[in-house]
């Protein structure tokens, strides 16, 4: 064990032999480059801070600063990580989402960009509209309610996971932004849902694991190796989720209210078709900011 320590500590400092931040800093983008990492500078930047606890604007300002040899150790073993494929977001234990930092594990997925414009909208509806509250069913790490309820403070929000893992984290980062959340452990497809969230709401949310099984091999290898299964996957049926929303939706939405969902980008028109089969009134295709179908809207009759 002690001679492994020490080829350990020989092979840290072959790789980083200098200890100012300018130098390690390049030195950290260089080897994520070359690992083909292509936001290599920024991922440096944030694993820099993450170790050192200082901030964008210190780390630019003080270039020369030196590094002690315990943070290098610790930077070098992320390094490696992250070169291995392990997502950056779980080596820092965070994720920027609607403008504020959730907290992240390999228990919940990680945010999207694309889930940040389905806030947008359902935020959109207006303050009139969500009074009647908001319900979340997968909310992983409860970015959806929490960005709501933080900015509408009003707002009834609850959010809802078989995950008791994932549910921590949640409760987690409601608390650390203010966030007034309910948070419920139960299966979305379950019948008995509405009987155990005891009300209805105005909107029904939900980014539900939506790859199915036959895509996992397509998958990036730090979403398929790293991210839970349970909440990227549908099964062999890419549509069974929806269907249990679909079966949820008269039980917990009241008359009026709205249907938003986040679907496979390739799943647009059966979402739609399975929307107006099952009695949701005008459903609507939306894309994303890349042009990619990636919002289903409709309404509860």
């Amino acid at each position: 064990m002690l001679e492994g320590r020490i080829y350990d500590a020989i092979q840290v400092k072959c790789m980083i032999v200098d200890y100012s931040t300018s130098n390690l800093f390049a030195s950290m983008t260089s080897r994520l480059e070359a690992a083909g990492m292509e936001s290599a500078r920024t991922e440096a930047s944030w694993l820099l801070m993450h170790v050192t606890g200082r901030s964008k604007v210190d780390v630019i300002s003080r270039p020369n600063e030196a590094v002690s040899s315990e943070q290098i150790t610790r930077i070098e073993g992320l390094l490696r990580r992250r070169i291995a494929g392990e997502p950056i977001q779980y080596l820092i234990g965070s994720a920027d989402f609607y403008g504020r930092s959730f907290a992240v594990t390999p228990d919940v997925l990680i945010p999207r960009p694309e889930t940040e414009e389905l806030v947008e909208r359902i935020l959109n509806l207006g303050p009139d509209v969500l009074k009647g509250g908001v319900v979340d069913l997968g909310t992983g790490s409860g970015c959806i309610p929490s960005s709501i309820a933080c900015e509408l403070v009003n707002v009834e929000c609850v959010g809802v996971d078989v995950s008791e893992e994932a549910l921590v984290v949640a409760k987690s980062n409601a608390h650390s932004l203010g966030a007034s959340v309910e948070w419920v452990l139960a299966d979305m497809r379950d019948e008995r849902l509405s009987a155990l969230l005891g009300r209805t709401f105005s909107v029904l949310v939900s980014n539900p694991p939506y790859v199915p099984d036959e895509e996992a091999g397509s998958l990036q290898r730090e979403v398929h190796d790293h991210e839970p299964h349970l909440a990227l996957f549908s099964g062999p049926d890419p549509l069974h989720f929806y269907r249990a929303i679909c079966e949820q939706a008269p039980r917990l939405v009241h008359s009026g209210g709205h249907i938003m969902v986040e679907i496979h980008a390739d799943a647009g028109p059966s979402v739609v078709t399975l929307f107006e089969q099952c009695g949701l009134i005008d459903p609507a295709l939306h894309s994303d900011l890349s042009g990619r179908d990636r919002i289903v809207h409709a309404k509860v009759g």
